[in-house]
């Protein structure tokens, strides 16, 4: 709640604000080539990280076990989804089911059976309940209800759920349609959604302690509720630029922009919105893929080569599995490049994240410079035509 945690391109994380209960302490990767970390989550006095391997570490408080569970369990069965609350931790399996732990006081941590063949496909944890998202699109809460935060807005025929965000006593859901709802409190308007002009959707929503952020498909943020400390105002944006991801917390919020900056607005009291400068060179920050966005997709480019001219390009997601190889030349347009790999994918340019084998994306590249080859994107130490000749060439028969 006062404190942030975010991703970066090299699978590492990083924290600030509150470190009372060493919740901002990110535990080390281990050494295993290739161990990142995928997603992560800050809740109240706790933060969960999930791995490349499917495997779950915690930090900070653990006062109602919301940070104990068995290591051997996951290796049996990964997790693909982590969300931290106020004092529980809700974790989605591989095989769609859920566990959770800590406080139940509410009854959070009552996850509901499954029934008629159907799975879990995303989890969120707020202060004392929990809603979990189907496969068949329907949204499920269990936990306190006293605010109407588990009174799931009906669906209307043909529509789902896409999404869905817990704040401390509010829920806010988004509908295949690219609408938001949200119920429970709206002591300080933050279900109150504002409408949508004409072609323009919702393509992320997040639900804070008595505030809502969310992210439109024209890459602008909109906020409402409690802005007692500033954290609706959203940070204005440069020219070109667009926000890629939100995140709504306990009286502050964080924006990802489309650079790999990412900024933020709200109580700073604990040094939550001091985001910290990522040092290393073409390191940037990284969107979570398990907040979705519509189609949201981050990869790991790969590359391999047959000669000085053409470069095969291995589009890998975080977990590791390959979802695109193709051959490209040296000489196209890095721009053209990032467009036939959304094309192939069926995925908008916006909601694709190409991160190269250095930490740099694909798009600062070009949006600094348009003219940028693959020939200027592959890193020097890679590509084969930064490499010296393995043997000299013959001397000139004049100089024998």
């Amino acid at each position: 709640m006062y404190h942030t945690v975010l991703l970066r391109s090299d699978g590492h994380a990083v924290a600030c604000g509150s470190n009372t209960y060493g919740q901002c302490s990110i535990p080390d990767l281990p050494p295993e080539k290739g161990m990142k970390y995928t997603q992560v989550s800050a809740g109240g006095c706790h933060t969960v990280l999930l791995r490349s391997d499917g495997s779950v570490v915690t930090s900070g408080s653990n006062f109602h076990a919301q940070c104990e569970f068995s290591p051997l369990y996951m290796k049996a069965i990964p997790y693909t989804h982590v969300d931290a609350g106020t004092a529980h931790t809700v974790l989605l399996r591989s095989d769609g089911l859920v566990a959770a732990y800590g406080s139940n006081h509410h009854g959070q941590c009552d996850i509901p059976a499954l029934d008629g063949g159907f799975s879990y496909t995303q989890v969120a944890a707020g202060a004392w309940h929990t809603v979990l998202l189907r496969s068949d699109g329907r949204a499920v809460p269990c936990g306190e209800r006293s605010d109407g935060q588990c009174d799931i807005p009906p669906l209307a025929e043909g529509i789902r759920f896409t999404q869905v965000s817990a704040g401390s006593f509010h829920t806010v859901l988004l509908r295949s349609d690219g609408c938001a709802v949200a119920c429970g409190s709206n002591e300080h308007g933050q279900c109150n959604i504002p409408a949508l002009k004409n072609g323009m959707s919702y393509i992320q929503v997040s639900g804070g302690s008595a505030h809502t952020v969310l992210l439109r498909s024209d890459g602008c943020a909109v906020a409402v509720g409690r802005n007692q400390y500033g954290q609706c105002n959203i940070p204005p944006l440069g020219e070109n630029m667009s926000y890629i991801q939100v995140y709504a917390g306990g009286f502050h919020s964080v924006f990802l922009r489309s650079d790999g900056v990412a900024v933020a607005s709200g109580w700073n009291h604990h040094g939550q919105c001091d985001i910290p400068t990522i040092k290393k060179r073409g390191c940037v920050y990284v969107a979570d893929p398990a907040r979705p966005r519509g189609k949201d997709l981050i990869l790991q480019v790969d590359f391999a080569f047959k000669d000085l001219v053409s470069v095969t390009w291995i589009c890998s997601n975080l977990a590791g599995a390959e979802k695109l190889r193709f051959e490209a030349l040296a000489s196209d347009l890095a721009s053209d490049i990032h467009s036939r790999i959304a094309s192939d994918l069926n995925v908008s340019l916006q909601d694709l994240q190409l991160v190269l084998p250095d930490g740099q994306l694909l798009l600062s590249i070009y949006a600094a410079n348009p003219k940028a080859t693959v020939r200027m994107v592959v890193p020097k130490d890679l590509a084969p035509w930064w490499q010296p000749p393995s043997e000299p060439p013959p001397a000139a028969p004049w100089l024998r």
